[in-house]
């Protein structure tokens, strides 16, 4: 009987040996037998030794990878928790919020003042005109007998005009009739009539004992607002025939927003020029 070893595959497949185990034909195949002298097969020699050795080595890494953790558990370690000590306290003062838009104080707004459409003046070029005075926005029938005079030098008004009576050398009654120009307006009616009355009694009474308010109430003239002042002015230098004027001042607030005023001075104790200033008061109307 051949010797054990291997020899060319009698089942014919080339290139391939197989070995013989002295009795029988074992079921092992190689291209490259390990050595042509015979012996016994070594667990597919060398190769198959390396083969082992590898897998073993493979086994031992899985198994200290998977199984090292379930045998040598390991502690995980402490995470720091933050106690309420230890925690950042909160605010007690609101962060500023750039959202919002602080509330401004709500502004007292002033109090208005009419609109004033032009200077109140009429449209006529002369005092009188076809037997009425203009003066400011208002007109009244002037008294033929009284003289018109253009009265331009009263400070508070524009287009001041007027007529007068001589009662004496040095002493007339008026009638005039103005604008209030609109830097010398005054918040309102009342306060306007006294301005004009205190400007009257400096600018045409050169010596003045005494000067009383005898009314001073609002009121209504032509449907309009007004305010009307009288006082006394008495004074001593011209002798018991002159003892002074009873004025006369009314202030009408126009629809346009101006004002306009009536001044009447009439000598105390005559009853002639009295009427006739009143005659000329009561014949006054607005004009556009």
């Amino acid at each position: 009987m051949a010797q054990p070893g291997w020899f060319p595959d009698p089942g014919g497949q080339p290139r391939q040996f197989r070995y013989w185990d002295g009795s029988n034909w074992t079921s092992q195949l190689t291209a490259t037998p390990p050595s042509a002298a015979p012996g016994p097969p070594s667990g597919g020699g060398r190769t198959g030794l390396l083969i082992a050795a590898i897998v073993g080595v493979l086994v031992l890494a899985l198994l200290a990878v998977f199984a090292w953790p379930l045998i040598f558990p390991t502690t995980p370690s402490p995470q720091p928790t933050t106690s309420p000590e230890t925690s950042a306290p909160n605010p007690t003062v609101s962060a500023w919020d750039e959202t919002t838009t602080p509330t401004p104080p709500t502004p007292t707004p002033p109090t208005p003042t009419p609109e004033i459409t032009g200077l109140p003046c009429p449209k006529t070029e002369v005092p009188v005109v076809n037997g009425r005075l203009y003066g400011g926005k208002l007109s009244t029938v002037a008294n033929p007998a009284w003289e018109p005079e253009v009265v331009r030098l009263v400070d508070w008004a524009a287009c001041a005009s007027g007529v007068r009576k001589q009662i004496a050398p040095t002493w007339v009654s008026e009638v005039i009739l103005g604008g209030v120009l609109p830097a010398a307006m005054t918040p309102d009616l009342k306060s306007q009539a006294e301005e004009i009355a205190d400007d009257a009694s400096r600018r045409f009474y050169d010596q003045v004992d005494d000067w009383d308010i005898v009314t001073s109430k609002a009121t209504t003239m032509l449907g309009r607002p007004a305010w009307r002042l009288t006082m006394q002015v008495r004074i001593s230098t011209l002798g018991a025939d002159v003892p002074g004027d009873n004025v006369e001042i009314i202030v009408i607030e126009t629809r346009t927003g101006s004002r306009s005023a009536l001044l009447t001075f009439a000598t105390i104790g005559d009853a002639k020029t009295k009427a006739e200033v009143e005659a000329m008061r009561d014949t006054v109307r607005l004009e556009p």
